[in-house]
């Protein structure tokens, strides 16, 4: 299964969980000819979010292997609301 950003899934552990992204983080990179030696694949999500996205303190960091052991459904793909700026109207 493929963990795809802004995406709800079920994890064993947390329950629902938001993924945010999934980073490639390499030993080496050449930004002019774009590639790299790749070291591996970490996903970042938060068990705690609301409408406009995750909950600071609950961001976690773990490699795509350790994630997907855990890894349920897809629930459904997260769309956060834009923050509407108040009025004195």
């Amino acid at each position: 299964m493929r963990v795809t950003g802004n995406t709800i899934y079920e994890h064993d552990e947390h329950g629902e969980v938001l993924v945010i992204d999934v980073h490639h983080v390499f030993d080496e990179y050449d930004l002019e000819t774009g590639r790299g030696e790749l070291h591996s694949r970490v996903v970042r999500y938060a068990p705690s979010w609301d409408d406009y996205g995750p909950m600071p303190g609950s961001i976690q960091v773990t490699s795509t292997a350790d994630f997907r052991e855990q890894l349920g459904e897809q629930v459904r793909t997260f769309e956060p609301l834009e923050p509407q700026a108040e009025t004195d109207e």
